[in-house]
């Protein structure tokens, strides 16, 4: 959480856990500890630009209601990022890698 409040792009390879009963509940899985959606919505983060997250189901809504749910991306979005990269699918370390160097290289 630190880091968000000195820098303005965030790259995070990780495993994420959407939690569909308690959205802000959903989380990144860190080193230390879990870092929670609400915990990152709580912080104040004028700076923040950019993330890309190279986590698994960031941008999957819950089936059931598809146009309400609040996953991990729209949460960084309400928190002020102005551009982010999430997934709808399992995302694969090698295919994830060569997507990132792509994406880097052609900025």
């Amino acid at each position: 959480l630190d880091a968000l409040q000195h820098n303005t792009w965030v790259h995070l390879t990780c495993h994420g856990k959407q939690d569909h009963e308690q959205p802000y509940y959903s989380r990144f899985t860190m080193k230390d500890k879990p870092v929670m959606l609400l915990d990152i919505m709580e912080q104040d983060t004028p700076h923040v630009e950019f993330a890309f997250l190279s986590v698994c189901h960031t941008a999957i809504s819950d089936v059931k209601t598809p146009d309400e749910v609040i996953h991990l991306t729209a949460g960084l979005q309400f928190s002020g990022f102005k551009g982010l990269i999430g997934t709808l699918w399992v995302v694969d370390d090698a295919v994830a890698n060569h997507i990132m160097k792509a994406f880097y290289e052609n900025m």
